[in-house]
């Protein structure tokens, strides 16, 4: 949990000065914001409106601040980059799969004869399997390391991916294969934020919020793949499936409906690529912070020499006589004596393996430390309901306004390929919405806290304004105006979320609040369906009613994040 003193010098008395106490870092290190402590928890409802509640560091934190410090005197160098681009094309697969599928929605419908009731099927899969990869990546990052979850989410989303344009006339098959791709991608979003705050340097974590700017561009380019593909290569949208007509009729064939398939292929060879690059082209460190927090502190420190080496920077100043004199002192202070750690020797497969299966017993006990500490447990709760609510929201306008769109653009006299060139206009500005989340998390008045309650309000209220237009010009700018605050909210609340619990479990809590977010999306469509059967506006007041929901939560959010450290 972050719990020190602002890394600015913007509000000296963020924490209470009631509560405050001297430093006990070492000074070898060249600190140029020092942390200061608390020694009781700050959790009254005052502390928690304001953002600024907070706890004791522990001695793992401590040793964390000076990981921050080395990472602050490294800057932005040549693997902070590297790492920041690597972990956007993760948040590019995200959603240029989520978009690519949703545009070919349409096309597998009336090519397999699939009945309106079941349109949601695809969508309850998908989010079944983006639930169980969000826990199961999230947990495994914590076990076995970032590197190995980091390489295997794109390797079985591009496997699968590729997969998905084979099925003919059988949408239960690819309902079943889009769920092992969604395994993977499920994954991406708290693997990818968690990497990149545990690498960046502190005064440069609003960079975590621009990743989300990869996400309208994964939406872009899978609607501009559509439309090449999908829209050039359909047949016509009043022709009925081959499957409902007898032989001989004219119907939607396989071979005049392969433009859905030309597209799921390229974004599969685009994720292939992406997976090449992360595993061959570029070496990737373990974190510093992850070795750190399983007691490999001498490995800790390799990394970060590392690191220096790649960004030709000088080497780290850390050495473990540091981090062993936080031991001693917090030793004395608490009354304990000092235990060895033990060294570890080369382990065979098999050991790897025993260990592998001890770690995870280990990492599910570990967890528990979120929910027996109030102010995290509090956190936690918060967050819950805010990703079940965005994701809620998200679903309903990704699975349904296209569907809206396309009646709309049909019943006027408008082509397929119009209504694909639309699609572009109403995602490309969502950019413009992880631009926003880059400012507004910066500005003093408004930080994580207000972005995250602001953006959310707004993109609930352009849902409700979809209810009371009627021209495609109004429905493709409040799809637009929606998908920006979409994108905004998103921001702000993937880069939040693993900034505000610790290294030990920064990835399993990612994970479980995706999954928590994903379990919400695996009911919205049904919920859903029923509304778009019945051409019901209903469906918008459901998205709206969800993400205000969030943005209501967040009022709550006990600690602003904008000046304080991550551990």
């Amino acid at each position: 949990m972050v719990n020190s003193k602002p890394d600015d010098e913007s509000d000296p008395a963020n924490l209470g000065s009631e509560h405050r106490s001297t430093s006990l870092l070492p000074a070898q290190v060249p600190i140029s914001n020092p942390i200061e402590l608390i020694d009781t928890p700050s959790l009254t409802l005052a502390a928690i409106l304001k953002g600024k509640a907070g706890n004791p560091l522990t001695t793992f934190e401590k040793k964390a601040a000076l990981i921050n410090a080395e990472l602050n005197e490294f800057g932005l160098g040549r693997y902070q980059i590297c790492i920041w681009f690597l972990c956007g094309f993760g948040y590019f697969l995200d959603l240029a799969w989520s978009q690519g599928v949703g545009l070919i929605a349409t096309a597998i419908y009336q090519e397999m004869n699939v009945a309106p009731k079941d349109y949601g099927n695809i969508w309850a899969l998908a989010n079944a399997g983006l639930a169980i990869g969000a826990l199961g990546f999230g947990l495994i990052v914590d076990i076995i390391g970032r590197k190995w979850a980091f390489n295997l989410t794109c390797l079985i989303t591009s496997i699968f991916g590729l997969l998905l344009a084979a099925p003919k006339y059988n949408y239960n098959a690819i309902c079943g294969i889009y769920f092992l791709a969604s395994l993977g991608l499920g994954g991406n979003i708290p693997i990818d934020a968690t990497i990149a705050l545990e690498f960046l340097p502190q005064n440069r974590r609003f960079l975590v919020s621009l990743l989300a700017m990869w996400q309208p561009i994964g939406v872009v380019i899978a609607s501009v793949i559509a439309y090449g593909t999908a829209a050039k290569w359909r047949c016509d949208v009043d022709l009925p499936s081959c499957k409902a007509v007898g032989a001989g009729e004219a119907c939607c064939t396989v071979s005049s409906n392969m433009g859905w398939r030309y597209e799921i292929i390229i974004l599969g060879c685009l994720t292939l690529v992406i997976f090449f690059l992360r595993f061959f082209v570029f070496t990737f460190h373990e974190s510093p912070k992850f070795l750190l927090s399983r007691g490999k502190e001498e490995e800790a420190i390799a990394v970060l020499h590392k690191i220096a080496n790649f960004n030709r920077a000088s080497p780290p100043l850390l050495t473990m006589a540091m981090l062993r004199d936080i031991d001693e002192q917090d030793a004395q202070l608490n009354g304990q004596p000092i235990v060895p750690k033990e060294v570890a020797g080369p382990k065979g497969t098999g050991e790897m393996m025993k260990k592998v299966g001890k770690d995870f017993v280990h990492e599910l006990n570990r967890v528990r430390g979120v929910f027996t500490n109030k102010l995290q447990c509090f956190t936690f709760v918060l967050l819950a309901i805010a990703y079940m609510g965005d994701y809620w929201s998200f679903n309903l306008a990704g699975a349904y306004l296209p569907i809206i769109l396309l009646r709309n653009n049909v019943a006027t006299g408008q082509t397929v390929t119009d209504t694909y060139r639309q699609y572009v206009y109403i995602y490309l500005p969502g950019i413009f919405g992880a631009v926003m989340a880059l400012i507004s998390v910066q500005l003093p008045l408004v930080g994580r806290k207000w972005s995250l309650v602001f953006s959310a309000i707004c993109q609930g209220l352009a849902m409700a304004m979809y209810t009371q237009v009627k021209t495609s010009a109004g429905y493709v700018g409040l799809n637009a105006l929606e998908y920006i605050m979409q994108t905004y909210f998103n921001a702000v609340l993937y880069a939040s979320a693993p900034e505000l619990f610790d290294t030990n479990y920064r990835g399993s809590v990612s994970g479980m609040l995706s999954c928590m977010g994903r379990l919400a999306g695996i009911v919205a469509p049904f919920a859903g369906a029923q509304f778009i059967a019945s051409e019901s506006s209903g469906i918008l007041w459901l998205g709206a009613g969800g993400i205000w929901l969030s943005a209501f939560m967040m009022v709550f959010l006990p600690v602003e994040m904008r000046n304080r450290q991550m551990f």
